[in-house]
């Protein structure tokens, strides 16, 4: 019992300092917004956020990582219906791919995420984002 208290305590502690360390006005980039160019600061962090199923095999991934941009997560959230919630992960029902980055030094790079089968290699890929980044 303690055991799981403390294990419950230390996760509480995590999600909080998670929550805290994420701006609060962060631009979020969607589908809509590919290609688009985005201006940030060094420091400063921005959200990409695509449709995911990865039931089917098919995940989000970093095709090229930018060395002016540091991936700092990638967090996958089902569409669950809500008197789901704490249910396992059901096939057919997708979700959100979160990617959150940080600028970590200037210059002009393109940040490019491929949809994909990472086990079938680049043939599987199925869709593609990219984004022209401008690090001040």
């Amino acid at each position: 019992m303690r055991l799981l208290l403390l294990f419950v305590t230390l996760l509480l502690v995590a999600c909080a300092a998670t929550k805290s360390s994420m701006p609060e006005k962060a631009v979020v980039l969607t589908k809509q917004d590919k290609d688009k160019m985005l201006n940030v600061a060094v420091g400063e962090s921005f959200v990409i956020t695509l449709d995911e199923n990865p039931t089917t095999g098919y995940v989000w991934a970093v095709e090229e990582q930018p060395e002016s941009l540091v991936l700092q997560s990638s967090d996958y959230v089902s569409d669950v219906h809500p008197n789901q919630l704490g249910a396992p992960m059901i096939v057919g029902v997708g979700g959100k791919r979160t990617f959150t980055f940080v600028a970590h030094k200037s210059g002009t790079t393109t940040l490019k995420l491929k949809h994909w089968r990472p086990w079938e290699g680049d043939a599987s890929i199925v869709d593609t984002f990219s984004v022209p980044v401008v690090v001040r």
